[in-house]
């Protein structure tokens, strides 16, 4: 505030008794200077094999002055980074510790190969008798309400960290509520946290930066009012397919558009955007190109150099960035404008700073491998698993979007909107299946499957870009998009669902089931 007074004030004066001689200090500069004043924290980590973490709730110091109210995993938010050696099982207990009015709670690990009574089962709406969007017939499939965590109790989930006959591969995921109904609020509140799978048989090779210059970054957006309070969107929820959730501020591991001090040195950036419903095209200021190396489903075939990356709910990225060429200098992270003229209903990304690198000045030694290096090899960084080769072009399947009408309308898949006792397609372990996501709608979907790690066949029946010619999990559908995908169902049986991670979405009932049986 007393920034933008004196800009004001400034501008109020005559020309010659402006400060700065004449230059103008403008409410815009002022609100500009406000930006980068908090350095990225970085949260503690957690690299046990049987952890507990309590969800409880937590007054952090984000903005100057009050402290902000926040549901949390382990008294912060983000959550503690859980990082573990791939193939080796991991248990965590969560205990919830929040208000009787928070209701139940479920956890996902998003992007994790589990059983599917710890795959973070959405149960029944939040009322568990009837839901606005959502419908509920407790039938003999049951509506997975068993596996949800009431208040003041506790839930312990096991992750094996093996697929399909061997371990699982190293990926950077996240945890988050996964409560049918509530998963949109839960995480806005602050009920995420990242999960790092290290695989240094696969990932020594290849010497990439580690260390304090192996960056896990969540960027969320939220909206604080005056009393530094997050604002409640969900008492009256937008009508669908208007449900999107927004906020203006832009917070990274938890700070509003932070700086990190780096070396001159390269060093790996691991993106996660878990945001309710914004996407980010992320790039650099002045260009400064990034080399990716992997997806939310782990190492790509082969890296691949990028100047922007748009990334939706759900959705990470890694890349290798060099900030030797830009020694001593403060380089910012943006989201800019998609140049492909995609711009419809959650299809526009945000577009602003994200957060600022301050580069050392000093010359220091690097042992890791350049962008070009990684580029060039000829092995790639790590090849597909061999079921990719078997998947058939054709699918057999189609998990098609749409909306319902009257006079509160729902988001539906194949003409139904989420019930948890229903599944719409059964498949046999060890199969490999072929799908298709489709959205004729005027609106974006970020869809995400569980249980497995899929490959995208087609893009609107075109081989996908490079970029998308790998192992993911979410898909980002601009309208009238569809893609082709597959996938193994290795090692368990059950109920898996598929849905939007534009949270509310999901909530507002676009979220079905498979089995594998």
């Amino acid at each position: 505030m007393a920034g933008a007074a004196a800009g004001a004030a400034a501008l109020a004066a005559p020309a010659w008794l402006r400060p700065n001689r004449g230059v103008e200090t403008s409410l815009a500069a002022a609100a500009r200077s406000s930006r980068f004043r908090n350095r990225l924290p970085i949260p503690r980590e957690l690299t046990g094999s049987d952890l507990t973490i309590p969800i409880k709730p937590a007054r952090l110091q984000i903005l100057p002055g009050q402290e902000t109210r926040m549901w949390t995993y382990g008294g912060s938010f983000p959550g503690p980074t859980i990082r573990r050696p791939a193939g080796r099982p991991t248990t965590v207990t969560f205990k919830h510790r929040l208000p009787p009015s928070a209701g139940k709670l479920s956890v996902h690990l998003h992007g994790g190969h589990n059983p599917a009574a710890h795959d973070g089962q959405p149960g029944g709406p939040a009322g568990e008798d009837s839901g606005f969007f959502c419908d509920f017939n407790p039938g003999p499939a049951g509506a997975g309400n068993a596996e949800l965590i009431a208040p003041g109790t506790q839930r312990r989930y096991h992750y094996p960290g093996q697929e399909d006959g061997t371990s699982e591969r190293g990926s950077f995921q996240w945890y988050h509520d996964h409560r049918c109904g509530n998963a949109g609020r839960n995480v806005w509140r602050g009920l995420a946290g990242m999960w790092i799978t290290d695989e240094p048989a696969v990932e020594g090779p290849l010497d990439l930066p580690t260390g304090t210059r192996d960056l896990p970054l969540m960027i969320v957006d939220r909206r604080f009012d005056g009393q530094n309070q997050l604002t409640n969107p969900f008492a009256n929820p937008d009508n669908v397919p208007f449900d999107e959730v927004t906020g203006s501020k832009i917070m990274v591991n938890g700070a509003i558009t932070p700086f990190a001090p780096v070396a001159a040195r390269r060093y790996r950036l691991r993106l996660l955007n878990a945001s309710n419903f914004r996407a980010y095209n992320l790039r650099f200021a002045n260009g400064l190109p990034m080399i990716q190396i992997a997806t939310e489903s782990g190492l790509m075939p082969k890296a691949l150099q990028r100047g922007s990356i748009l990334i939706g709910p759900g959705e990470r990225v890694e890349v290798i960035v060099d900030f030797a060429s830009v020694r001593g200098r403060r380089l910012e992270l943006q989201s800019v404008a998609r140049t492909d003229g995609a711009n419809e209903h959650g299809s526009k990304p945000y577009q602003g700073p994200i957060m600022q690198f301050r580069v050392s000045d000093q010359v220091a030694p690097d042992g890791t491998s350049t962008g070009a290096e990684l580029e060039d090899r000829q092995d790639g960084l790590r090849p597909l698993p061999a079921w990719v080769a078997e998947a058939s072009p054709n699918p057999s399947f189609s998990w098609t979007v749409s909306v319902s009408g009257g006079i509160r309308p729902r988001w539906l898949i194949n003409g139904e909107s989420f019930d948890p006792s229903r599944v719409q397609q059964t498949v046999q372990l060890g199969e490999v299946v072929t799908w298709e996501l489709k959205n004729p709608t005027a609106v974006a979907h970020l869809m995400h499957l569980h249980h497995t790690d899929w490959y995208m066949l087609s893009r609107n029946g075109q081989p996908p870009p490079p970029h998308e010619r790998c192992l993911k999990e979410t898909f980002f559908l601009d309208p009238d998009d569809s893609v082709v995908v597959a996938g193994k169902m290795s090692n368990h049986r059950g109920k898996y669902v598929v849905h939007c991670h534009m949270l509310e979405h999901e909530d507002h009932g676009l979220m079905s089931q498979f089995e594998v049986v």
